[in-house]
């Protein structure tokens, strides 16, 4: 007799410093799947498209319910939240009594009313279906694992890499978890926290020395000796009382859970220093390097404060201030959200030249606008394009209106919602090559280096203004737990002893 599982989805990313709000609009345009027990083709998250086609192939009586997403921005209108909320359990009720329940989640989502929306979704699940159905949820890296979200899911598993390459893997595993317990071969989860964040420029999971302890904890799925792992290096810029780095471990046994949690944790703890990342360069700096580089390569600015996929609101236009002395003999690519900007070129009309006023029209107390003279307008565009990947390969993705403006040299991709900008097809299919280009402008982190470091002399993290600031001593926090590293140093003595809610 097969198993009845309910599947469901709610992903997006908040920064706590960007005040605009995530309202409807945000997850309407990226294809949401609002079940009603239709079949989906295709789900808008790669994490449920992975649990979607393990149930199936594992014949499981299956009912997908909701599945939205939204880009990373600011907090989510609670709203929506709880629309979300009442079509998920209204259709988990018309399903009838269910085995288990797996939940496609971020991790790193606050509202304007909640801190813990992830917590808050499984909490409302966990109410429905009772204590004793199994919840499998999957979620991001950089999620923040909270007491509610471990009390509520019996498995937790996360991206293991950094850049994001395994989503629709996650949500493999996190299926896998769910299957295996309904079989009565399930393990046991432990979580141990660590008092600490780190930006998300600073590290990766494939080299240096965070690459070097997953590579041990994926030894020792190899070797039998775990079952699952995941090293979350929490989102940074979220300003809750709950937050820090967590090591999630799965095992056959409590003791062996804990114990691997423990080691693994102690290990993240001795990289504090080292993941924070590198210096930053000033804008100037980096523009004199573009200036003086001839080797046919660009160089490229990681503006890693704006970047949209930290939950920035990409409205700085503060690269482009530091261009415009150059703008006769640099050949540049860079980008701003503008909403006003596009309607102004969208008005005067392909070929007309204009004086226009960029930036700072989102998150004005973040940055200033930026005046750029006789901008030609080279063309206007709907705003859809496809990943070029190798994140997201060929998904569909909406900028809304988007203008391209030319200042001298300066291509000046100005979009109705800034997303995605570490995709090399933000550009090109808006007509800018970066490869052609001396100097490109990316509001993004550390995901867009998969793509851009082969085209690229250099990448260069640079110190820009955004609400994802990578100097996280530099923000605004108000509600943080202390200690919390960098504001604070801590030792070994504050690492959580790793815990089985379960």
């Amino acid at each position: 007799m097969s198993k009845r599982v309910f599947m469901c989805g709610f992903s997006q990313e908040s920064n706590s410093f960007n005040p605009v709000l995530a309202d409807m609009n945000e997850f309407d345009s990226f294809d949401p799947f609002w079940g009603d027990a239709k079949t989906p083709d295709k789900l808008c998250l790669p994490s449920a498209q992975g649990m979607y086609e393990t149930f199936k192939e594992a014949d499981a009586e299956l009912l997908c319910g909701p599945v939205i997403r939204a880009g990373s921005g600011g907090p989510v209108e609670h709203s929506v939240i709880d629309y979300f909320i009442d079509k998920t359990l209204k259709q988990l009720k018309s399903f009838g009594k269910v085995d288990g329940v797996a939940v496609a989640m971020h991790g790193a989502t606050v509202s304007d009313k909640e801190e813990d929306v992830c917590g808050y979704i499984l909490e409302s699940i966990r109410k429905e279906v009772g204590d004793d159905v199994i919840i499998s949820a999957s979620f991001d890296l950089h999620g923040n694992m909270t007491e509610k979200i471990m009390k509520n899911a019996d498995y937790v598993s996360g991206f293991q890499q950094y850049p994001h390459l395994d989503q629709k893997e996650t949500g493999i595993r996190a299926a896998k978890r769910l299957l295996e317990a309904l079989c009565g071969k399930g393990g046991k989860t432990a979580i141990a926290s660590i008092p600490m964040i780190a930006s998300a420029h600073g590290y990766t999971t494939f080299d240096g020395a965070l690459g070097k302890l997953v590579s041990r904890a994926k030894k020792m799925i190899e070797q039998g000796e775990i079952i699952d792992y995941t090293i979350f290096e929490v989102q940074p810029w979220l300003d809750v009382k709950e937050l820090a780095t967590t090591v999630i471990v799965i095992a056959d046994t409590e003791e062996k859970a804990k114990s691997v949690a423990a080691d693994l944790a102690y290990e993240n703890f001795m990289l504090r220093d080292k993941i924070l990342g590198e210096k930053l360069f000033s804008i100037p700096e980096v523009v004199k390097k573009a200036v003086e580089n001839k080797s046919g390569k660009p160089i490229v600015l990681a503006d890693s404060a704006d970047s949209p996929n930290a939950g920035a609101s990409a409205d700085s236009a503060a690269v482009i201030e530091h261009l415009l002395p150059y703008r006769d003999t640099l050949k540049c690519a860079v980008a701003v959200s503008d909403i006003p900007a596009v309607e102004k070129a969208i008005k005067l009309g392909v070929g007309a030249v204009s004086d226009f006023t960029l930036g700072a029209t989102k998150a004005p107390r973040l940055s200033k606008p930026v005046l750029v003279t006789d901008a030609l307008v080279v063309s206007i565009h709907e705003g859809t394009f496809y990943s070029y990947g190798p994140q997201d390969k060929g998904a569909r993705r909406y900028l809304g209106k988007t203008a391209i403006l030319k200042a001298g040299e300066i291509l000046i991709h100005v979009s109705s919602y800034g997303r995605f900008e570490g995709d090399l097809n933000f550009y090109r299919s808006f007509g800018i090559d970066p490869s052609d280009c001396h100097f490109v402008g990316v509001k993004a982190c550390t995901s867009f280096r998969a793509a851009y470091e082969s085209i690229s002399e250099e990448i260069c993290n640079a110190d820009t203004p955004g609400a994802a600031g990578p100097v996280l001593t530099s923000l605004p926090f108000e509600k943080r737990p202390k200690p919390l590293y960098p504001f604070e140093q801590i030792t070994k003595d504050d690492i959580k002893a790793p815990l089985c809610y379960k």
